[in-house]
């Protein structure tokens, strides 16, 4: 008669939304990993760590050879402060915070009956 389902109700309609549901966060949990943002930012770490400490054992004739600027120091801090920028904008605007706050009907393409009737009003 009814089919068996591991779902306290038994409704195998609602045990297929909550694996949909169940899928949906791994995708999100996949994408949050390999966000370009924290991959970039990673980079920039690495590379901003290794430039800053050439730069602090710099010799004074390799920075007399640049005039007198020590150029592999202020490109490593400047490669830390980017890499900062990068996770912490990965950090305070997650993946899954971005896709909720599009509205379902469009995207933000602007598109939108707002839109429309802002121009119409406006002139």
């Amino acid at each position: 008669m009814a089919e068996s389902s591991d779902s306290p109700t038994g409704d195998p309609h609602i045990e297929q939304s909550e694996q949909a549901e169940i899928d949906a966060q791994r995708a999100a949990k996949a994408a949050r990993l390999f966000d370009i943002r924290r991959l970039i930012g990673g980079l920039f770490v690495i590379y901003g760590v290794i430039l800053t400490v050439l730069g602090l054992g710099e010799s004074d004739a390799s920075i007399a050879k640049s005039a007198d600027i020590n150029v592999n120091l202020y490109a490593g801090i400047g490669m830390l402060i980017m890499a900062t920028c990068f996770i912490a904008w990965a950090l305070w605007r997650p993946l899954g915070a971005e896709e909720e706050s599009e509205p379902a009907s469009g995207g933000s393409g602007g598109d939108g009956d707002d839109a429309v009737g802002a121009r119409a009003a406006g002139g």
